[in-house]
């Protein structure tokens, strides 16, 4: 055999002993996962992500899970269940996922329990500080967050709703939010007005779930109905709302007073502040009165953008002297963010800056409510 032979076949061998005691044997540095170290010893690997009906999640134990658990949407055993948390943030609710899962919105940090990767998935939403994954992007980050957003400086987050809801909704919702305002009467323009069959039901649901805050709307019937059907008289429709909260000894905190147009020409069931300026000043002061006679704590949920529409100019003044609860639909949490303001009013306490959108997989508005 030629020396140049023999020199050839020592150097693979050479080679072949180098690969075998270095590239080929994976250490802790060069493993294929996204791991936490619970010993010297042991390695976890990060839970994977999961999707159901009701939101996001990420497939857990069920007894390590500190939201709701969803069978039927995880590998593994019977109790490996997507893990459902959701969130709540300056910039709107979300879901607790860990970054590495596709994020349609923007990682924002500080608001889920657990690891620095396991972060509220906000759709839509921007971070402050030096958040690594706060891009829309579904990978992690290293480079530092450049936003410039500042967090609103009063209210809670709350919602309201007007449909029923299922349990895991309640339970969900008494854990993301602080406020939850329930439709205790409504339009029914066929019968002029009456209790909302979902009143009751909702406020023992949320009750039972442990709600911090319970509030509950009145959207009275008023004006003239298709079909003729005349509404109730105000002091009716308030009886009846009343009956409801005191016969089951409800412990409602504010009571609010909805005030907003709806029209059969536009495609709405019911008429509502369609009669002329002056009249729909009249009754509106006419139920201001009844309010404030009842002996409940009450406020006016109104747009300050469909004021002149009902009563001729934004600056007349019919409530003022009631809270408002402000309905400006522009996306931002905070009652400091309220600038629609008309009828003698120059704050709130509270603002609707999200309509017909879901939270804890149920259908709500969104709100920040002054605690």
């Amino acid at each position: 055999m030629h020396s140049s032979n023999i020199k050839y076949i020592l150097l693979v061998i050479l080679v072949v002993k180098v690969l075998a005691s270095n590239a080929l044997i994976p250490t802790s540095s060069t493993l294929p996962i996204s791991s936490t170290l619970t010993s010297s010893s042991s390695i976890l690997v990060q839970p994977t992500g999961c999707s159901t009906p009701n939101g996001p999640g990420t497939c857990l134990s069920t007894s390590s899970c500190s939201g709701i658990s969803v069978p039927g949407y995880c590998p593994g055993p019977a109790d490996i269940q997507c893990c459902i948390i959701t969130c709540s943030t300056p910039y709107g609710t979300g879901y607790c996922e860990y970054t590495n899962n596709l994020c349609k919105g923007s990682y924002i940090s500080g608001y889920c329990s657990g690891p620095s990767n396991f972060q509220c998935c906000v759709a839509g939403g921007s971070s402050t500080g030096t958040s690594t994954s706060s891009t829309i992007s579904s990978t992690t980050s290293s480079s530092t967050s450049t936003s410039t957003s500042t967090q609103p400086t009063s209210g809670v987050s709350a919602i309201d709703i007007s449909v029923a809801q299922s349990q895991s909704f309640w339970t969900c919702a008494a854990k993301t939010y602080k406020v939850v305002v329930i439709r205790g009467y409504q339009q029914a323009c066929g019968s002029g007005g009456k209790v909302d069959v979902n009143f009751l039901p909702s406020y023992q649901a949320a009750k039972a779930a442990g709600v911090p805050r319970i509030d509950a709307y009145l959207f009275p019937c008023t004006g003239t109905q298709p079909g003729g059907v005349a509404c109730k008289a105000p002091q009716t429709q308030l009886n009846e709302f009343l009956a409801v909260i005191k016969n089951n000894k409800m412990a409602i905190s504010h009571l609010w007073f909805d005030i907003e147009p709806t029209s059969t020409a536009s495609g709405g069931p019911c008429n509502a502040w369609q009669l002329s300026a002056a009249a729909n000043v009249a009754l509106a002061k006419q139920w201001v009165a009844l309010l404030q006679q009842s002996g409940y704590s009450w406020g006016i949920y109104a747009n300050g953008n469909q004021w002149a529409g009902m009563f001729g100019a934004r600056s007349t003044n019919v409530a003022s002297q009631l809270p408002l609860w402000a309905v400006q639909a522009d996306g931002k949490p905070g009652v400091d963010t309220v600038t629609t303001f008309m009828g003698g009013w120059t704050s709130a306490v509270a603002k609707q800056y999200k309509l017909d959108t879901t939270g804890c997989g149920g259908s709500v508005d969104l709100d920040s409510f002054d605690d």
